[in-house]
């Protein structure tokens, strides 16, 4: 079951928060789910634009005292075609967005 860690962190805060409805009421434990849920989608965003080559083709400053650079050329086309590669969604997005999806979705519900 490949997506086994992040129904493991999901039960365990829905867990937590099962048990913290009598200590404080169901509306502030839907607020904390669904800004668990951002953040989660954040971290989402984040794993999915670091794989995005979004500085490909960028060159480095040389800094002072620094022996200069040689001049190398890099060719728009192959910047274009690393840039314009297909979106990645890595393992651990999944896990983001896996939970941000299960909180929000739960986060609503309950303050409807």
């Amino acid at each position: 079951m490949q997506y086994r860690w992040a129904l493991l962190t999901l039960a365990v805060i829905l867990i937590v928060g099962v048990i913290a409805i009598p200590l404080s009421s169901l509306i502030v434990v839907a607020n904390v789910w669904f800004m668990l849920g951002l953040v989660f989608l954040i971290g989402s965003a984040f794993f999915i634009l670091e794989k995005g080559h979004l500085f490909a083709g960028w060159h480095r400053r040389r800094r002072k005292g620094e022996d200069p650079l040689p001049e190398e050329k890099i060719a728009p086309r192959d910047v274009a075609t690393v840039k314009n590669g297909p979106i990645i969604v890595n393992r651990y997005a999944k896990f983001c967005l896996i939970n941000a999806i299960v909180l929000l979705g739960l986060g609503i519900f309950l303050t409807l």
